[in-house]
C-alpha cells in the first residue's frame, strides 16, 4: 500500500531492531549487506545478523557463518564460520547443512571427515539442494565416508544435472 523506499524501511527496521527484534535485526543486516538503503558495511551487518543470530533467527546464523567464511566484516574464521552453519543446519537450513558439509571434506574449521561430510550433505540433498546433491554424488563415486557405490553416485548426479548443476564444492 506504499511506495518501496529503502531509506525509510532502513528507517523503521532500526527502531524495531534496536528493541530487540530479532526479524527486524536481520532485514537490517541485508540492507547494510547489500547497501540497500544505508551504505554498504559488512561490520554494521554483521552486528545486526549477530544480535538476530543469537535469538535463534537463522537466516541469520547462515548468513554469519558466510561472513566468517569470507572474512566479510569480521575476521576470517572458519571455526566460528562452523559454529553458525551448524546452528542453521541442525535447524534444518539447507545450504548450512551443504556448507557444513564442505567444511568436513575441507578440513575448515572442523577435522577433515568425509563420513560426517556424507552426512551433512545427505539432508541437504534430500531436500533438493543441488549443492549437496552434486557433491554426495562424489562421494559415492570415490567412496570417501560412505561405500563405493556407482549406482547412488549416479543418481545423485542425474538429480543435480535435472537441475542444471556441473560444480562441485569439495573438488
Amino acid at each position: 500500500g506504499v511506495p518501496q523506499d529503502d531509506k525509510t524501511a532502513a528507517k523503521w527496521f532500526t527502531l524495531a531492531a534496536e528493541q530487540g527484534y530479532a526479524d527486524a535485526q536481520f532485514n537490517l543486516g541485508v540492507m547494510y549487506n547489500n547497501g540497500e538503503g544505508v551504505p554498504q558495511d559488512y561490520k554494521t551487518a554483521a552486528k545486526w545478523f549477530t544480535l538476530a543470530a543469537e535469538q535463534g533467527e537463522v537466516d541469520s546464523q547462515y548468513n554469519l557463518g558466510g561472513m566468517y567464511r569470507r572474512g566479510d566484516g569480521v575476521p576470517q574464521d572458519y571455526k566460528t564460520a562452523v559454529k553458525w552453519y551448524t546452528l542453521a543446519a541442525e535447524q534444518g537450513y539447507a545450504a548450512a547443512q551443504s556448507h557444513m558439509g564442505v567444511r568436513y571434506c575441507r578440513g575448515d574449521g572442523v577435522p577433515q571427515d568425509y563420513k560426517t561430510a556424507a552426512k551433512w550433505y545427505t539432508l541437504a540433498a534430500e531436500q533438493g539442494e543441488v549443492a549437496a546433491q552434486s557433491n554426495l554424488g562424489v562421494l559415492y563415486r570415490r567412496g570417501d565416508g560412505v561405500l563405493l557405490d556407482n549406482t547412488t553416485s549416479a543418481k545423485w548426479y542425474t538429480i543435480d544435472a535435472v537441475h542444471g548443476y556441473t560444480y562441485s564444492w569439495h573438488l
